[in-house]
């Protein structure tokens, strides 16, 4: 079993949209209908957006990657505050999605240790996340990792249709 956790370069960017798209869908695809779920990956894991994303100095991408195949990653935002704590400097973890095949491997809690070292690396105080309700194995797995609920947050999925969230909080 070989793990390896490095930052996705600008030229993968292609590489980058095709696994978001692919855990978007596998992990929320059937929170809303086919069409809302398509514009919402039409408008959020496009190459455009994504290298935007890719090029901002406090954004950071990684990829983990199990035996040689890619199997998830992680995005990290760093000095971005939440109106619902007053810690500062704060980090929002806004992503960590695995496919589906890689699920009971440890390699969530791996991308979260990386990314947890990269939080405090830029001396960021704790991290918040929004965690859909009806995520349990993502609320199992945060909750089993120290973040605490501190909140609600309607995730839009479209302007027809939005996800109930948890907003979550883990001290660092």
């Amino acid at each position: 079993m070989q793990i390896s956790i490095k930052p996705f370069s600008s030229s993968e960017v292609e590489s980058l949209a095709e696994l978001s798209q692919n855990t978007f869908i596998e992990s929320h695809g059937h929170s809303a209908t086919a069409t809302d779920i398509q514009d919402y990956i039409d408008d959020h894991f496009n190459t455009r957006a994504l290298l935007k994303a890719l090029n901002d100095p406090n954004i950071y991408f990684f990829k983990i990657v199990f035996d040689n195949q890619l199997a998830g990653y992680s995005k990290l935002i760093v000095d971005q505050p939440h109106p619902l704590t007053e810690i500062s400097p704060i980090a929002k973890f806004e992503r960590l999605y695995l496919l589906k095949d890689f699920y009971g491997y440890g390699l969530g809690k791996e991308l979260l240790k990386h990314n947890i070292e990269i939080a405090r690396t830029h001396h960021q105080k704790a991290f918040w996340i929004f965690v859909w309700t009806e995520n349990e194995n993502g609320l199992k797995f945060y909750e089993k990792n120290n973040f605490k609920i501190i909140g609600d947050h309607n995730f839009k999925i479209s302007d027809q249709h939005s996800n109930p969230n948890f907003v979550m909080l883990k001290l660092l």
